[in-house]
């Protein structure tokens, strides 16, 4: 009878650890950081430029170079410490639905976009030689579609078809 105690109050040891497994598990893969990407190939290719990077400021430019026209929008990221404050000189951008900025004309094939400033405003006052600030920009680009009168239109909720770079999906 005392073997059997034992035996119970193991297995009831054992159940109790195995429940507790899943939310351990769950933060332990919830808090990573990933490096790397996917390109997205949508018969058109674009590239975003950050030709200068000063005073705090990206300086942002979409450029297309795929065989059709395409429209653009942007988004910035970093550390929630920071307040990005994005600008336009040419009035082309324009805030827009998910945080995005979108560009307001089509992008001709061969052509780029005007340049939009994304600047940290609260600059830390502690700052040392070395740091680092990563802010991240991530852009997306759809065909433009035109519609029966002709007038064209952006259509952000196209299907993606994803590639790596042996060509699968």
């Amino acid at each position: 009878m005392k073997k059997f105690n034992i035996i119970l109050v193991a297995l009831s040891v054992v159940l109790v650890l195995c429940a507790a497994v899943g939310p351990v598990w769950a933060y332990f893969t919830t808090y990573v950081t990933a490096k790397g990407g996917m390109p997205v190939r949508m018969g058109m290719t674009t590239t975003v430029s950050e030709p200068d990077v000063s005073k705090w400021t990206k300086h942002v430019v979409v450029n297309n170079q795929g065989p059709e026209s395409c429209y653009v929008r942007a988004k910035a990221f970093a550390a929630p410490e920071f307040v990005l404050t994005y600008s336009d000189q040419s009035g082309f951008w324009s805030p827009g639905g998910e945080g995005y900025y979108y560009y307001a004309q089509p992008v001709a094939k061969g052509e780029a976009t005007s340049e939009l400033l994304i600047k940290i405003d609260n600059i830390p006052a502690d700052v040392r030689d070395g740091d680092s600030f990563n802010v991240a920009v991530v852009y997306e680009s759809t065909p433009v579609l035109y519609d029966e009168n002709g007038e064209p239109y952006a259509d952000w909720t196209q299907s993606v078809t994803i590639e790596n770079e042996g060509g699968q999906n």
